[in-house]
């Protein structure tokens, strides 16, 4: 049986609700989408494709794949991409936007600059070949033996939740 959407936005709903959990935590992919449509309402019409924001999530994602970029703010990460594709794109007329999005997000300058470099680093190098997509069908796990055993044991320490009954609104 599958489950709806609507089903499953009830059962996250009633989750919710039972452990307190109120979810605020704002994204990079988040700050991107918001600097990305400010950055578009003061582009010229003929000059709005410069910007692709396809291309601007592809290179957040690639950001992701390394572990240090978990350490940066979302706001100076998502700020640091679009400022280097503008810079990529020529789009001098936005320079003053970057600065505005900067001083009204407080990212120190020091700190843009910094991941800035940082990300132009990890873009080059996810498009050089020494970064080639893996085939699928050859990767697997390899674990020691020791490690096997206590992963075998700790499946059936495993302690199941009580189903949460639900009330009806």
């Amino acid at each position: 049986m599958s489950a709806k959407v609507s089903d499953l936005m009830r059962m996250e709903k009633i989750v919710l609700e039972k452990v307190c959990w109120k979810v605020k935590a704002t994204t990079a992919f988040q700050f991107l989408q918001l600097y990305y449509s400010l950055i578009q309402e003061n582009l010229p019409l003929e000059r709005r494709n410069s910007l692709n924001f396809e291309r601007l999530e592809a290179q957040l994602k690639a950001c992701h794949c390394r572990i240090l970029f978990s350490k940066a703010k979302p706001s100076v990460l998502a700020l640091s991409i679009i400022a280097l594709e503008i810079q990529a794109q020529k789009c001098v007329e936005l320079t003053e936007g970057i600065e505005c999005l900067q001083k009204h997000s407080k990212i120190n300058g020091r700190d843009l600059t910094l991941w800035q470099e940082l990300v132009s680093k990890c873009l080059t190098e996810y498009s050089s070949n020494k970064c080639s997509k893996p085939n699928g069908q050859k990767l697997k796990w390899i674990v020691s033996g020791r490690t096997a055993r206590q992963l075998k044991h700790s499946y059936y320490r495993i302690t199941h939740l009580p189903t949460i009954p639900e009330t009806a609104p």
